[in-house]
């Protein structure tokens, strides 16, 4: 499993118009599921992550499909983003989960 991660901190208050331009037109067909969360005392401060299925040994492909829409989506997101933080694909190595309680 993989993990697209990005980090942007947003300008005041634009948190509803970067989510419309953050929306691909087509969703990557590995894309299993995303979040975005928000840090409770800076609500402009955005991690966005999404689980994609496929292995390190897959991301060439999964870049390629990535690609297409990604500049425009990019170019869309711009005006409401004051600093991209972290961007990147990640290997998932490890899922903890808590025993049964």
């Amino acid at each position: 499993m993989l993990c697209a991660l990005s980090v942007r901190k947003l300008k005041p208050g634009a948190y509803d118009d970067f989510r419309r331009a953050w929306e691909p037109d087509e969703f990557p067909s590995t894309l299993q599921r995303a979040y975005h969360v928000r840090d409770v005392s800076d609500p402009d401060l955005v991690i966005s992550f999404g689980f994609l299925d496929g292995e390190a040994s897959d991301l060439d492909t999964i870049r390629q499909e990535i690609a297409g829409g990604e500049p425009d989506r990019q170019s869309a997101m711009a005006p409401y983003v004051d600093e991209l933080i972290v961007d990147g694909l990640y290997e998932v190595v490890e899922e903890v989960v808590p025993p049964a309680r």
